[in-house]
């Protein structure tokens, strides 16, 4: 049977959000498909042409994040004109399954290892149907190494991605991680991690785990093996296990760890408090914060902090006080995001139930284009404030700034944060900002940016968040 693997691009016109990676879900679904069957790929966000006309495939999977939602159904839609059976999956469909189910002939609901050799089973013999639910979560000892001999180096970044773990039991509501891959942790085994890592023959790797601190014997072990294989990596995790376990923190950098991702997400601790991030950060005020990005630099990590704004005790000075304090840290990257209510969390439910949410389209869900009404800020303040701070935190100068604490990969973090540069000001649409002259310190006295007005807000139904 030829199947045919596509990653839609939620805008045709550009890549999906500026970042040229590889696709690390069709590498592994590409990997669980039995070996008699015939893999292509399609990437649009890397100039792949989807290709409807003359399509030679017996089968279609499309996976799709909630952006990327509408454009996953325009391209179903297109392909079953053409008479080709298509099956979508990923985390919106999983979340969503009897909406998606409207463009497509199946739908795999979580994790798709499971399910995924039925599925096929089933259209080989005509029988395929609906909803693919598995019973269980995946077995992570019989995880195949990823595919990626289907796919040509050709990303922005030449890093290999590798999963060790999956699983989360923080239950952050805002966050659907839990939602896909559970709350309890699931370990592959580290010989396992070490062989993939091994034939993939890169230099630098990227741990696609939730947290690469998940356990501290899991990572003793894992980290004592990646010293012999003299790589770098980088990975992400909580601030609160980075931080409180230097022994473990010093093992990461011994055995290649350079740069970590920590999502900080508030400086306030109501917001905290309210999604039930607090357990997973501990430190609920900036210098409890700071303490804890302290040590990650000591130890030489480039750090990289998600930082999201909009959430109900956020007002407008949120922005100024945020830029501040990452700079004062010296933090080496920061991601900054609107609040967005994504379909299955918490967060839309309690945004929902309160009649809040403003549109339901979802190639809205960016997370710089607000979809919901704030408590203290207007929309529009909202979305301009998350634009400016990602553009003037990576301004010539303010990468200067934090160059010392970060000098010990100093090229790696200089090369990061120029490509940051570049990204941050395609995605918010101020790419020809750099005529505007040299940056002052208070976002208010910024020059202007180019406006992306918001629209009136216009609260519209949506399918029950329970109904699913």
């Amino acid at each position: 049977m030829k199947i045919k693997l596509v990653y839609p691009n939620p805008n045709p016109t550009v890549g999906l959000s500026g970042r040229k990676v590889e696709s690390a879900a069709l590498q592994l679904l590409a990997a669980i498909t039995p070996a008699e069957h015939e893999v292509s790929i399609v990437q649009e966000h890397l100039g792949d042409t989807v290709g409807v006309a003359n399509v030679e495939a017996d089968l279609v999977g499309i996976t799709a994040m909630t952006i990327q939602a509408r454009r996953a159904y325009e391209i179903a839609d297109a392909y079953r004109r053409a008479g080709k059976t298509v099956v979508l999956g990923g985390i919106h469909p999983s979340v969503r399954p009897d909406e998606a189910l409207e463009h497509a002939d199946a739908v795999v609901v979580g994790e798709a290892e499971p399910v995924w050799a039925q599925v096929l089973a089933d259209k080989a013999a005509g029988k395929l149907h609906g909803i693919y639910r598995g019973q269980d979560y995946a077995d992570l000892s019989v995880l195949p190494n990823y595919r990626r001999d289907l796919f040509p180096k050709r990303s922005t970044f030449s890093l290999g991605s590798v999963q060790a773990a999956r699983g989360c039991p923080y239950d952050c509501s805002f966050c659907s991680a839990t939602l896909f891959a559970g709350r309890k942790y699931r370990f592959r085994p580290v010989e396992n991690v070490i062989a993939e890592i091994k034939a993939m023959n890169r230099r630098l790797v990227f741990f696609l785990d939730d947290n690469i601190f998940s356990n501290e014997t899991y990572c003793r072990a894992l980290f004592t093996e990646l010293k012999k294989l003299k790589i770098i990596w980088v990975g992400q995790a909580s601030l609160h296990l980075t931080a409180s376990n230097p022994g473990l923190l010093a093992l990461a950098v011994e055995s290649g760890c350079i740069s970590l991702f920590v999502g900080i997400e508030s400086l306030s601790a109501a917001n905290l408090r309210a999604t039930g991030s607090l357990s997973k950060n501990k430190a609920s005020t900036p210098k409890d914060m700071a303490k804890s990005l302290r040590v990650l630099h000591d130890h030489g990590i480039v750090v990289m902090t998600g930082v999201i704004f909009g959430f109900d005790d956020d007002d407008p000075g949120v922005f100024d006080r945020t830029r501040e304090f990452l700079l004062d840290c010296r933090v080496g990257h920061g991601s900054f995001s609107a609040l967005t209510p994504f379909p299955g969390t918490k967060l839309f439910d309690e945004l929902h139930a309160q009649k809040r949410i403003t549109t339901y389209d979802w190639a809205k869900y960016d997370g710089i284009t607000p979809v919901f009404l704030p408590k203290l800020m207007t929309p529009q303040q909202l979305q301009d404030g998350t634009r400016q701070i990602g553009v003037n935190f990576y301004s010539t100068p303010n990468i200067f700034r934090r160059l010392w604490v970060n000098r010990r990969h100093p090229l790696i973090y200089l090369g990061t944060s120029f490509a940051w540069r570049h990204t941050c000001r395609v995605e918010n649409g101020v790419s020809l900002f750099t005529r505007s002259g040299p940056w002052k310190k208070r976002l208010g006295s910024l020059p202007a940016l180019e406006r992306l007005t918001v629209p009136e807000p216009v609260l519209l139904p949506a399918p029950d968040p329970g109904a699913d």
